[in-house]
């Protein structure tokens, strides 16, 4: 019994964090001039519940959110696409990192 009881509460509390893709692009070789250049990001979630997703244009709010930031030319923009799992509850996350000049 109390081993059932462990591990109902072991399967119950338990969590993980997982990043499943990295993607960076827009290297085109143009060197950047850091002194006018500045860093610029970008993060939003998706809530999924019991296989219900929410939001489920999270990605290009944060694309929008990203180019916001930017009133110049955007580039080497490096996308990271993570998940926090919980019971029956998992966040999808996204950030989005670029160099504004």
């Amino acid at each position: 019994m109390k081993i059932l009881l462990l591990l109902s509460v072991l399967l119950l509390a338990g969590c993980s964090h997982s990043i499943h893709m990295v993607q960076s692009s827009g290297f085109d070789g143009v060197p950047v001039d850091m002194k006018t250049a500045h860093y610029v990001e970008a993060t939003m979630t998706q809530d999924v519940v019991f296989f219900f997703a929410f939001d489920t244009d999270y990605v290009d709010e944060a694309k929008a959110k990203l180019e916001q930031q930017c009133a110049g030319n955007l580039s080497a923009v490096s996308t990271q696409f993570s998940t926090s799992h919980g019971f029956f509850h998992w966040t999808n996350k996204i950030l989005m990192k670029g160099i504004c000049s």
